[in-house]
C-alpha cells in the first residue's frame, strides 16, 4: 500500500513540495518558505526552509553551489563539512552536502545541516535542512520524502535548461497564460 503524498503548493505557484506528517510551513518571507516539525516524545525542533532564487541562463551548478556555501560561512561559525554527494531533486542533477556549524555563535550548541542545491532553468533552489547535531535520524526520513516529492516548476513551466543560442517562448496573440504564474 505505502505512504501517500501529500502536496503542499507554494501560494505563488513556483514549486510544491511533499510534506510529511508533522510538517506545517511556518513563515513565508519572500523567496524562503519555512517548514517546521517538532519530534515526538524528544521535544526536538528542526526546520526545513526552501529557498528560490533568480539565476542568469547557463549557470553551472557547481559554481552556484560554491557561491552558496560561500553565503553559509560568512554567517555561520565553525562550519565544518561532513560529506558531500550528488542526488537527483524534480528530475534534475542536485548536489547534497552535509555539514556543521555553532548554533548562534554558542560553543556547547551545534547544529547539523543537510543541503540540497539544484537548477531548474533560471531558478535555483537551496533545501535546507537544519537540527540539532545528532538528531539527524529524527528527520531525515522525511527530508528524503521531501526531496524526492520535490516539483521545482509551476502550473505550465519547463524545467529543461535552456540551450545555448535559444530564445526564451514569446507568448502569442490570443495564447492563454496562467495568471497565478506570471508576475505582473
Amino acid at each position: 500500500m505505502g505512504r501517500k503524498p501529500k502536496l503542499w503548493s507554494d501560494p505563488a505557484g513556483r514549486f510544491s513540495i511533499d510534506l510529511p506528517t508533522g510538517w506545517a510551513p511556518e513563515t513565508k518571507e519572500g523567496n524562503v518558505i519555512t517548514f517546521t516539525k517538532t519530534a515526538p516524545d524528544t521535544n526536538i525542533r528542526a526546520r526545513v526552509s526552501v529557498e528560490m532564487r533568480s539565476v542568469p541562463p547557463n549557470v553551472k551548478l557547481a559554481h552556484f553551489a560554491s557561491r552558496v556555501m560561500e553565503e553559509v560561512e560568512s554567517v555561520a561559525r565553525n562550519v565544518k563539512m561532513i560529506d558531500e554527494d550528488r542526488i537527483e531533486c524534480s528530475g534534475v542533477p542536485a548536489l547534497r552536502r552535509l555539514f556543521s556549524h555553532q548554533e548562534r555563535g554558542h560553543v556547547q550548541l551545534t547544529d547539523e545541516v543537510v543541503q540540497v542545491i539544484f537548477l531548474a532553468g533560471e531558478r535555483a533552489f537551496v533545501l535546507t535542512l537544519e537540527m540539532p547535531a545528532g538528531t539527524r535520524e529524527l528527520f531525515w526520513e522525511d527530508f528524503e520524502l521531501m526531496t524526492k516529492g520535490m516539483n521545482a516548476s509551476g502550473p505550465g513551466d519547463e524545467i529543461r535548461p535552456m540551450k545555448a543560442g535559444e530564445a526564451r517562448k514569446k507568448v502569442r496573440a490570443g495564447e492563454m497564460i496562467n495568471p497565478d504564474v506570471a508576475p505582473y
